[in-house]
Parts: structure tokens; C-alpha cells; sequence
């Protein structure tokens, strides 16, 4: 039997929880009064009981007696101390009869079946406590007049339910001015959307990397629906399967554009057009997820980079060229839980669980002249189709087998031809291929191609070979520079090709605008379909190697530009931001023209080519492929001194980011004795601080600090303001390891008057973490928080994550002395995460170091010994004594805690003497605080006194407020000592 009927859910919040706290006994009390209390509201508004759980499931057949027992039973649950959901959803519904012999087995006399059914469930599970939300569907079927008029209805906008089509609109049914009408807060299974255009986002910023999308999608709505069918069942590996031009990524786009609050964790991006080899999936698929990559196993890096963010959607697109490494990559990736994998390809994977879901050409009877159409009013925007024109199209689109991208090349032609001077020429070309219709779409593809191909004329052909020469996208300054249409008299300015050639289809125009980068300049961006590249790569091999090599040169000219001093130096300048920003998106183009030019051996572009793309690749890796880069930088035959030393500085930077330390202070005095004898005093000055760096890793703050003043001295001498704010900025660091804090305090502050002056936001940035972790040891706290919280905003706006994670594990620090244990727990897990992505471990070391510190403050002590080895595991393998004595200390505050003093008293002996030997008081100083405590444990009050005194002689030196942490911790020795 189907019937309309009004279906209200109820379920009563933390039901389990109030049964623990009762007790059975008078958890049973207490639901039959329930039960009773809902019965009899439910005889006197007319309503029928269908099943019953923590709530009921109640069928009504007037929508107005279903809103006043939802507001009735509230007001009933609120005089039992109790709180209950609820949600109305009107619609059909099958009334199904049990027989007389189920019934005897215990089944419901009538059970209620229909989509209505989960509807109604999904709307009464978004609602909190107290709270009636209502479907469109039952807000319409509400007539008002029949309410009382203290009953008010609140719109919360649309939503989304798992498992249902449409987008529903939802109310919110309460008793003004009791009910505050706060919007159901957003889960993995519902959540606020809004239209924008013909998609549905979600409200939420959901964290995305995915194009633009060029221009209006049509169809494929079947092919949608079955993808979110696919991930909806639990699928984990789905693969869009056709030949080229199907539009596979489009669809791919398409969907998770639609999608987006289905993924919390995020939808990432993953071209793999440019790969060809395992590294060069990594390196694609780490960029798409912002993940830098270190040394060691990139794939186990990204792997667990993937597994961080949850529920998310990695789309690897042009699968086909790199199939032998699926089972090394997306075998691997799978082995994340909550993460989906989307792959486009030409081939199947072959890989278990995967499901493939085949992408076939539009069909013929609508969505392909849709298609046709739609490209065609892009470049005539009055093109319509009459009776007459519309037959002309159903052949022309049959003729091109409804292939996405043979139907845009087509359509682009409209602006010179009709459609049937178009069916006329497609019939000439597309001739050879009749007979074997369907054998192979692909020769469809080319036939398409060559035909547009040879309706160009000789400077649009010469044009679009020359754009084959950049990896990726490029701008229109770059083919300005490297497109030469100079053996063509009758060709135009080069943005007039490119204009023609984006009519035609041949070339793509878009916006970079990702959710990562969110201060781009709206510069357009061009590129090629893949299909379209391959097509065009061969015509420009065909011209012969000389032609290629000349092309190769000027490709390289322009971005060797990008790594000259004055550019580089620009990027930490006012307006730097953008640039850098601008940087990050030619870095397959810096890359390809660096291996280029050390192909015939230009070590001057090579070496420029190299620093710029290591900006970009210092942010978010791989770290491995700029060590080895460099290392072929500097096999060039006859490389200058100072190019030579430029390359090898560069690639310091990187052997430290991927913890290869050995015999690096050495190559440094090398670079330096060479840099010295040819004068060059501001690369001395960049040397001296990277030797002043390796001296305060190994524990040697004096040789570090007069690194740094040698180097202040060079860039005062050279005017070099951004090296001087640097150098302001490292010798600040020793006199606050120093514990000479006013010294510390005039050389932040100095920095940061140049830093402001230059307008470079990441060096003050740098320098707002480091003083924050001064003040906040000085006991200004409320001044400390103020700098941390100045300093994350510049680095996540910057996107600069290495930094950001360097600076959260300084705020965990800070908020560990603080007390604060909770913040610092969240902090610390959030940097943790940051350093598994960007795969920076020595910045890891420091992090675990810091979450023992503050899992030990909360008692967890297992997952402090966790975090502790591991910590100090990264710091021998990378040298750092200073943080080894660290962790060697916090495990002896571990051991005493556990009541192992013999073994705490060991370890903090330990410590004691390496911190000594490299003369570190602050740390020292809080050791002393431990040790004294573990001395009085072990019954030696003179060793306890003694120690109070020396960390008391150390925080008056290093001026530590009574706030700070430092005075915090000789408070407590103090006060053990007394008692």
C-alpha cells in the first residue's frame, strides 16, 4: 500500500552514556517513564508507532500533528532531564503488512519502506539536541495558519545526504524565543552546500588542487552519477578507461568539482602528463599534495603524507605512460584507510580492488551536438541551429564518433565556416577511414588533428611546434620571448598566434587559481591537450635537431632569468609573495631548461636555472632531486669559480634538508677559502652563514657566532640589506642560546626594522618565531603569542610549510611551559603532520621531542618513550647534539617520573655533560631544575640546593620573567626543597 504520510524521527542524545551513568535498574525506570510519556503524546496527536530504538520512528498522516508532537515531546524530554533529536520528512511510502506468523516471531505489524524512510533518518541525525529540522518537503506541507504563533520555522539553507540525489533544503521547527535556530554543523554525511552556477560547494572551506575548468561541461550525467555511486559502495581504486579524447579528465574534474564536501581530507590533483618514471610520478603527485619530499623512499613518504589527511580523493590523471609503477605507487597509496584514488588512463591498472568504469564517446542523439554547439557560440556567439543546420550536425558529429576533443576542433572552425562547408571537408579527410568505423577511435583522434593541422597556416603551425618546447603551462611573456615567427613576413605579434591558435582549440587558456594559491595574479596560463602535444612534439622533431637546439636556447635565456641575483633577491622583497608564487608554477619549465643547458654544457643558464627552481623546490621538495641536479650542475666542464660556488651553495641547502651533514663544513671552508680569493664578498657572506648554521647544529656557538658577524661585516660592505636582516637575525639565535638576552633582543629588533624596510614577509616571519620563543622564556607571554600568531599568518599566507612547521613546534614548545597541554598537543600533532609531508626530518626530531615533552605532562608516558626514541634516533643520525642532549635529558625526567631514579640520574648525568661541553645554559638550566628534583628523591639535599642555585644564577644571567618557564620550574624545586 503507498500513501503520503508525514515521517518523524526521534532519538534521544547520549542514551548509552545516561544508561552507564544510571545503572540498569534505574536506566529501565527511567525509559519505561519515556516510553510512556511518547505513547501518550502520540495518541493525542493522531500519530501511529512503527518502530522504536533510542527513539521512535512515528508515521502521521497530517504534516501540523507531526510538527506539534515533535515540540511536545521535546518539552516532555526536558522535564525528564533528557534531550532528544528530531527531523520531519514528508513524502510517499509502501505500508507493508507482516503476517500473523512472523508477528509471532517478533516482527512489527506494519513496516514503512521508500526513499522517505533514510531521508527522514538522515534529517533527524543532523539535528542536535532539542532541535526539530524539517525537509522542504514537510516545511510546504506545513500550513502555518494551523500553528500557534510563538511556533516559528527557520530556514538553514540546502544540504547534502549521503546517499541521496538532490540537495534538500532544511528548516528548523521551534517555540520562539526558547529555540536559538543554529544551522546543523557539518559531518561526513551531511553537510551546508550553495549553488554556484550549475554545481552545487559546500559552505566549508574544503582544502582542493584541482584546474579550472576552461569552459561549460556538458552532459556525462550518467557517467557522474556512476562515479559517486562507485565511491559511495566503498570503492577504492576506480579507473576512468578510454582512448584520447573521450574527455576522461574533464569527467574527472567534473566530478570532483561537484563533490567536494564529500572529501574533508581534500581532492588533489595529480597531472601526470610530464612523467615518466617512478620519481617523476612522486615528484607530479607530491606537488599536487603540496608534500615536500626528502631523501629515502619517496613513494613510503607519500604514502604516509596521504594516509594524514583522512578522507580524501588523490585523481591521477594520464595514468597510461607510467603503468609499469602502478603497482609501486597506487598499490602502495591504497594502503591508506580513509583514502579514494581516481585514476585516468588508457590501460587498466591491474591492480587489486580496482574497478573500472568505462568512458565511452558522447552519444550521437544529444550531448555530442550539445557539445558542438556550445563550443561553436564560444568563438560565434550567434550560432544557432535550424532544422537544416541541425541534420548537418548530426553528420558531422558522427562522422568525428562523438570524441569530446575531435567534436572542439570542429566546432572551432564555425567562426570560418558553416556547418556544411565543415561536413564537406570533414567527409575529404575522414574518407580513408570509412569502412572501419569504431576500429580505432584513436585514428579518428589523428585524422581530427591532422586536419586541423593542415588548415593552419605556416606561422600558426610554426607557433604551435614552438610551444611544444615548454613543460607544463607557460605564460604569454615566456612565448613572447621564445616563440620566433620571424621567417614568416606575414606574421603577427606572437599574442595574436596565440589568440589564434586558442580559437582553434589547439591551445588551452586558463587561470591558475588552486586553493593553495591563493594570491595569484590573474596572469592566463596556456597549454595542450596531451593528445595535441604528442601530435605537435613529432611535427617539431620532424625540422631536425639544429631547429630544436636553437629553440632549446631560447627556452633556457628566459628562465635562466628567473635565477639571477636581482630575481632571487626580489622574491624576499615587497611584492616578493607573488612573485614566488608566480615561480612555483614555471618549475617543470626551470627544470627541463637546467637539463637542457647542461646538455650542452651552458653553465652560466644551467647554474641560474638550477638556484630558481630550488626556491621552489626548498618549499615543497623533492629535496633528492635537487641534490642530484646539482650534482650535474657541477660536472660541467669549465665552470666558473663563482658559478661553481653559487651551485654548490645551492645544493648545500638541500643535503641539509634531506640530513646528508657529513663532511659539509669542510666543502664550506673550501667554498669559502675560493669565494675569499676572488673577492666576491656577498657570496661570503651567504657561506659564511651556512657555516654559522653547521657551528650551532654541532653545538659550537662561538665559531657560529663569528660566522655570523663576518658575514654582517660582508654585507654591510656590499649593501646587501636582506643578508644583513639575516645575519641580524642568526646572531641573535646565539646570544639567546647565549642566555645574553638584551644582546638577543637588539639584534631581533634590528632584523626585523630591515625585514619590514624590504618588505621580505618570510625573513620576518622567521624572525617574529624566534623572538616569540625569547620573550615567551623572558615570561612575556601575552607579547610571545602575539609574535607566534604574526608569524603563522605571514608563513601560511606565503604557503612557506617548512618554516610554519618549525614554528609551530617553537609554539608547542612554549605552550607546554605554559601549561597549556591541550593546545600544545594539537599544535605539536599539526607540526608533526607538516614535517611527514614536507619530509623535513630534521625539524621532525625537534617536533617528537617537543610532543614527549608534552604527552609526559599529560601522563601518557608509553607514547612519551614513543615519541622520545624516535626523536632521538633522527638527531644521531643527523649529528645534533644539542637536541640529543635534549632528548637524552627528557628521557631521564621520564625515568623519574616512572620511579627509576638510578636510570634518571644516568641520563640526566649524560646530558648534563654534553650540554656543558657546548655551552648551552638555558637548556642546561632546565635540566638542573630535573636533576634537582631526582637528587632530592635520592635522599642528596646538597646536590638538590646545588643545583637550585646554579639554575637560579642562570635565569637572573639570561634575565627569564617570573612567567617564563624556565622560573616556573625552579619554583618547583624550590618549593620540593622547602617541604
Amino acid at each position: 500500500m503507498v500513501t503520503n504520510a508525514a515521517l518523524l524521527f526521534t532519538d534521544i542524545v547520549d542514551s548509552t552514556l545516561t544508561t552507564q551513568r544510571l545503572g540498569d535498574e534505574r536506566a529501565v525506570a527511567l525509559w519505561t517513564e519515556h516510553d510512556r510519556r511518547a505513547r501518550s503524546l502520540l495518541r493525542e496527536h493522531h500519530g501511529r508507532e512503527i518502530g522504536r530504538s533510542d527513539g521512535f520512528l512515528l508515521l502521521f498522516e497530517a504534516p501540523a500533528d507531526a510538527a506539534r508532537y515533535a515540540l511536545d515531546y521535546h518539552a516532555q524530554m526536558a522535564d525528564m532531564g533528557l534531550a532528544a533529536r528530531a527531523g520531519i520528512h514528508v513524502g510517499p511510502v509502501v505500508l507493508r503488512q507482516a503476517s500473523d506468523d512472523d508477528i509471532a516471531l517478533g516482527a512489527k505489524r506494519t513496516e514503512v519502506e521508500g526513499l522517505a524512510l533514510p531521508v527522514a533518518a538522515r534529517v533527524m541525525a543532523m539535528a542536535s539536541g532539542g532541535q526539530t529540522l524539517l525537509t522542504a518537503a514537510a516545511r510546504q506541507a506545513l500550513d502555518p495558519a494551523v500553528l500557534d504563533a510563538a511556533i516559528q520555522i527557520h530556514s538553514h539553507g540546502h544540504y547534502r545526504l549521503k546517499g541521496v540525489d538532490e540537495r534538500i533544503a532544511i528548516f528548523e521547527l521551534g517555540v520562539a524565543p526558547h529555540c536559538s535556530f543554529r544551522p546543523p554543523p557539518d559531518t561526513d554525511k551531511s553537510y551546508r552546500v550553495v549553488r554556484d552556477g550549475d554545481l552545487w560547494q559546500p559552505v566549508r572551506d574544503v582544502p582542493h588542487r584541482l584546474p579550472a575548468e576552461p569552459d561549460s561541461f556538458v552532459g556525462r550525467g550518467a557517467d557522474l552519477a556512476a562515479i559517486a555511486r562507485q565511491f559511495e559502495a566503498g570503492t577504492r581504486l576506480l579507473t576512468l578507461l578510454g582512448q584520447g579524447g573521450t574527455g576522461k579528465t574533464r569527467l574527472a574534474i567534473r566530478y570532483c568539482r561537484g563533490s567536494l564536501g564529500d572529501w574533508p581530507g581534500g581532492v588533489w590533483f595529480c597531472d601526470l602528463s610530464e612523467a615518466s618514471s617512478l620519481d617523476g610520478i612522486c615528484y607530479a603527485t607530491g606537488s599536487a599534495l603540496g608534500v615536500r619530499l626528502g631523501a629515502g623512499d619517496a613513494a613510503a613518504q607519500l604514502a604516509e603524507a596521504i594516509a594524514g589527511r583522512g578522507r580524501c580523493l588523490v585523481v591521477l590523471d594520464n595514468f597510461e605512460q607510467v603503468m609499469q609503477h602502478a603497482a609501486a605507487t597506487v598499490g602502495r597509496w591504497l594502503d591508506a584507510p580513509e583514502a579514494m584514488f581516481m585514476v585516468t588512463s588508457r590501460e587498466r591498472l591491474n591492480l587489486p580492488g580496482e574497478v573500472v568504469q568505462l568512458v565511452e564517446p558522447l552519444p550521437l542523439d544529444g550531448p555530442a551536438i550539445e557539445l558542438f554547439v556550445a563550443r561553436a557560440r564560444a568563438v560565434r556567439h550567434d550560432f544557432a541551429l535550424d532544422d537544416a543546420q541541425r541534420s548537418v550536425v548530426v553528420q558531422i558529429v558522427r562522422l568525428l564518433d562523438g570524441l569530446p576533443l575531435a567534436i572542439e576542433l570542429a566546432a572551432a572552425r564555425i567562426v570560418m565556416l558553416s556547418p556544411s562547408q565543415l561536413l564537406l571537408r570533414l567527409r575529404d579527410r575522414f574518407k580513408l577511414l570509412s569502412g572501419r568505423r569504431g576500429a580505432s577511435r584513436q585514428a579518428t583522434l589523428r585524422a581530427a588533428i591532422d586536419w586541423s593541422w593542415e588548415l593552419l597556416r605556416a606561422w600558426e603551425q610554426t607557433a604551435l611546434e614552438q610551444c611544444t618546447v615548454f613543460e607544463g603551462g607557460f605564460t604569454l611573456a615566456a612565448a613572447e620571448a621564445v616563440i620566433d615567427l620571424s621567417a614568416w613576413p606575414d606574421a603577427p605579434p606572437v599574442i595574436d598566434a596565440m589568440q589564434a591558435l586558442v580559437d582553434k582549440s589547439l591551445l588551452r587558456r586558463w587561470v591558475p587559481h588552486t586553493a593553495a594559491l591563493r594570491h595569484d595574479i590573474d596572469e592566463p596560463y596556456f597549454g595542450m591537450y596531451i593528445s595535441i602535444h604528442e601530435y605537435v612534439a613529432e611535427k617539431c622533431r620532424q625540422r631536425g635537431a639544429d631547429y630544436q637546439h636553437l629553440l632549446q636556447e631560447r627556452h633556457g635565456h628566459f628562465f635562466a632569468a628567473f635565477g639571477s641575483d636581482e630575481a632571487l633577491e626580489a622574491l624576499f622583497e615587497h611584492g616578493g609573495m607573488q612573485r614566488h608564487h608566480a615561480l612555483r608554477r614555471e618549475l617543470d619549465n626551470l627544470v627541463a631548461a637546467c637539463r637542457r643547458a647542461i646538455a650542452r654544457r651552458d653553465g652560466e643558464n644551467a647554474v641560474a636555472c638550477y638556484r630558481a627552481a630550488w626556491e621552489v623546490l626548498a618549499l615543497q621538495g623533492p629535496f633528492g632531486m635537487a641534490v642530484g641536479l646539482g650534482d650535474e650542475v657541477l660536472a660541467i666542464e669549465g665552470l666558473d669559480v663563482r658559478l661553481a660556488e653559487l651551485a654548490r651553495l645551492t645544493q648545500t641547502e638541500a643535503l641539509t634538508r634531506v640530513g646528508t651533514t657529513d663532511g659539509l663544513e669542510v666543502k664550506l671552508v673550501q667554498a669559502l677559502e675560493r669565494v675569499r680569493n676572488i673577492g666576491d664578498r656577498k657570496l661570503e657572506a651567504r657561506i659564511r652563514g651556512r657555516l654559522g648554521n653547521v657551528c650551532i647544529w654541532t653545538g659550537r656557538l662561538d665559531d657560529a657566532r663569528g660566522h655570523y658577524a663576518a658575514g654582517l661585516e660582508c654585507s654591510r660592505a656590499v649593501g646587501n640589506r636582506l643578508l644583513e636582516g639575516r645575519m641580524h637575525g642568526n646572531l641573535a639565535i646565539v646570544c639567546h642560546e647565549r642566555g645574553h638576552a638584551d644582546e638577543a633582543m637588539a639584534h631581533y629588533e634590528a632584523a626585523l626594522a630591515i625585514e619590514r624596510e624590504i618588505g621580505s614577509q618570510r625573513d620576518e616571519a622567521i624572525t617574529l618565531c624566534n623572538f616569540a620563543d625569547l620573550l615567551g622564556g623572558q615570561g612575556n607571554t601575552e607579547q610571545a603569542r602575539a609574535q607566534f600568531a604574526a608569524a603563522l599568518a605571514l608563513l601560511r599566507e606565503l604557503g612557506d610549510r617548512d618554516t610554519e612547521a618549525v614554528t609551530l613546534q617553537q609554539l608547542g614548545e612554549f605552550e607546554v611551559g605554559q601549561g597549556l597541554l591541550d593546545e600544545a598537543l594539537a599544535t605539536l600533532r599539526a607540526a608533526l603532520q607538516l614535517t611527514r609531508d614536507i619530509g623535513n626530518r630534521r625539524i621532525q626530531g625537534h617536533v617528537l621531542r617537543s610532543l614527549g615533552s608534552a604527552l609526559l605532562e599529560r601522563g601518557e608516558r608509553d607514547d612519551a618513550l614513543a615519541a622520545f626514541e624516535q626523536a632521538l634516533a633522527i638527531a644521531r643520525a643527523a649529528s645534533n647534539r644539542r637536541v640529543e642532549a635534549n632528548t637524552v635529558a627528557a628521557l631521564g625526567d621520564l625515568a623519574f617520573r616512572e620511579g627509576r631514579h638510578a636510570d634518571a640520574a644516568a641520563l640526566l648525568a649524560e646530558a648534563e655533560s654534553t650540554l656543558r661541553e657546548l655551552d648551552d645554559t638555558p637548556l642546561l638550566a632546565e635540566l638542573l631544575c630535573t636533576r634537582g628534583r631526582v637528587d632530592l628523591a635520592r635522599t642528596d639535599r646538597a646536590a638538590a640546593e646545588a643545583a637550585l642555585t646554579e639554575a637560579e644564577k642562570i635565569a637572573n644571567a639570561i634575565n627569564a620573567g617570573p612567567a617564563s618557564s624556565l622560573n616556573r620550574q625552579i619554583g618547583r624545586l624550590r618549593q620540593a626543597i622547602a617541604g
